[in-house]
């Protein structure tokens, strides 16, 4: 049996996701690789050839010789998955779904695909691939929440590695706190599951047999139990940087709460876990309270960010707009704030209530749902809300969303901020132990990373300013050139894809305050064309 999975591309406007591999392929590299299909395709027996597709990376064959297509779908890929789907149905091919919006909302891909993969795969595996070697494949599938210690390794190597800046190893599923938006615990439940410490340094090492320099580790918050995060940053220290290996870059997510624990942060930065996103969100008290974000109450949190970035841990944070409790001043208010953390990459969202979620279920009861049934079922990436806010309109919630993030992607904020990381940030492992060395990206990714400094340079010349304020950092700290050589790249990646989206426009990023006009009002609907993702169909 031929088995092909797919992870579909991102239909998110503000796609930065992924950088060109500038060999005249037409491929691309994608920021992280994607796990998802790479974990499903270890679940394959022996007897199955299995074949791996991240769109991210190169474009779908639609001809390809396969039996069965699996499909993967986030949110943000759902649109995407359902064209592919359909397509692949066209074609005569058997196509299964699954990932985290199809368990969140089945009824969403019913009629879509021939089988709906719901839940986790670990214990239901073995019954779909019989199914599918015998042909009797059910129309659902109803997967419980596993235990991460029965969870095989990915099959990386069936992945093209060589086209992704950062791996992934899952650490656990699970998340114990409740904000209101929050899709990850509907699914995933409010109870941590981890795997065991020597299955992650297993997977660690693979990667790094696979070429890896930088690895993502995929959990919703990695410090909330700080018992096990300890455990695992020790092994962590002692595996990077050992037995004739180079030092690697470690990524995940954390909360606000770790800069409490200044042990915690001190073996972040002996494993070489340093860099984090943290879901900032707001500096309001009351946007804060009204989404459940309460591990952020009632804490300086540009001093927390602070903290966490003096002990070598670059900070991307989340910040999101359109809470019941902001008006027309939000924007700027966010502006001023985010401005005052020594943070160069900033997630940001507007508010959105995902399918299941208690925010979604509020929001229908009080008929706030818009009427747009796609919109309202697949919540969008694109800086516009799926209900109506409290304070505002939809349009002036976009345009004031827009207006912030073209503020705070102006290259000379930019470099107002790397100054204020460089200023506190603590130098990582490597660069304080002798002989010690990080190991370089691999020459490929190395070489388009430099082919877009210098386009973006000759472009613009306040992009030009900042590189050469970065290159005058780097000369002053050596001891943190790594981090500050990768919050530039991220920043010029996250850059050109707004620019190749119509996203970031100088104008606005010049603008004082958000242009509320009527005109401007007026454009949202042309600005928000949908992309057209379906070139290959």
């Amino acid at each position: 049996m031929r088995l092909h999975l797919i992870a579909p591309l991102s239909n998110a406007h503000v796609d930065y996701v992924r950088l060109p591999a500038g060999d005249g392929s037409g491929r691309h590299f994608a920021r992280v690789a994607a796990a998802s299909i790479a974990t499903v395709a270890a679940f394959a027996p022996e007897d199955f050839e299995v074949t791996l597709c991240d769109e991210t990376i190169e474009p779908v064959d639609l001809d390809v010789d396969a039996d069965v297509i699996g499909l993967t779908a986030n949110v943000s890929q759902a649109m995407r998955a359902l064209e592919l789907a359909a397509a692949f149905r066209a074609r005569g091919k058997t196509v299964l779904m699954g990932g985290p919006h199809v368990s969140l909302a089945p009824e969403l891909f019913e009629q879509a695909a021939d089988c709906l993969v719901v839940g986790e795969m670990e214990e239901i595996a073995a019954e779909i691939f019989a199914d599918i070697r015998a042909g009797t494949l059910k129309r659902r599938y109803l997967g419980t929440r596993a235990d991460l210690r029965a969870s095989p390794a990915p099959r990386w190597d069936l992945y093209p590695n060589s086209l992704a800046l950062s791996g992934v190893v899952q650490t656990s599923r699970g998340c114990p706190f409740e904000c209101h938006f929050c899709d990850v615990i509907q699914y995933l439940g409010r109870i941590q599951r981890h795997k065991d410490d020597a299955q992650v340094l297993a997977e660690i090492q693979a990667l790094y047999d696979h070429g890896y320099n930088f690895i993502s580790l995929a959990d919703d918050n990695f410090t909330v139990y700080r018992r096990r995060a300890s455990s695992l940053l020790a092994a962590m220290a002692g595996w990077n940087g050992a037995a004739g290996r180079e030092h690697v870059l470690f990524a995940t997510q954390m909360s606000i709460d770790i800069a409490r624990d200044e042990s915690l942060l001190a073996q972040c930065n002996e494993a070489g876990l340093l860099n984090a996103f943290i879901g900032i969100e707001t500096n309001s008290e009351q946007g804060l309270v009204e989404s459940r974000k309460r591990q952020n109450l009632r804490v300086d949190l540009a001093a927390q960010c602070r903290k966490i970035v003096s002990h070598g841990i670059r900070i991307e944070a989340g910040l999101m707009v359109g809470f019941d409790s902001d008006d027309l001043s939000a924007f700027e208010r966010q502006f001023e704030f985010a401005m005052s953390l020594p943070v160069c990459a900033f997630n940001l969202s507007v508010l959105v209530a995902p399918v299941a979620t208690p925010l979604h279920e509020s929001m229908r009861a009080a008929g706030r749902l818009v009427s747009d049934e796609v919109l309202a079922q697949f919540p969008s990436a694109n800086l516009i809300t799926n209900f109506e806010p409290a304070q505002m309109s939809r349009d002036e919630l976009y345009v004031g969303a827009k207006w912030l993030l073209n503020r705070l992607m102006r290259p000379d904020y930019l470099k107002v901020r790397l100054e204020a990381m460089a200023r506190l940030l603590a130098p990582p492992p490597w660069a304080v132990r002798p002989g010690a060395r990080r190991r370089p990206p691999q020459p490929a990714a190395a070489r388009a990373a430099a082919a877009l400094m210098r386009d973006m340079a000759r472009g613009d010349s306040e992009v030009r300013a900042l590189i050469s304020s970065a290159m005058e950092l780097m000369r002053r700290r050596p001891d943190i050139r790594d981090g500050i050589a990768d919050a530039l790249t991220h920043y010029l990646m996250s850059l050109r894809g707004m620019q190749q989206n119509g996203v970031y426009d100088p104008v606005w990023a010049g603008l004082a305050r958000p242009p509320f006009g009527a005109e401007t009002l007026d454009a949202r609907a042309r600005d928000l064309a949908p992309r057209d993702l379906s070139a290959a169909i």
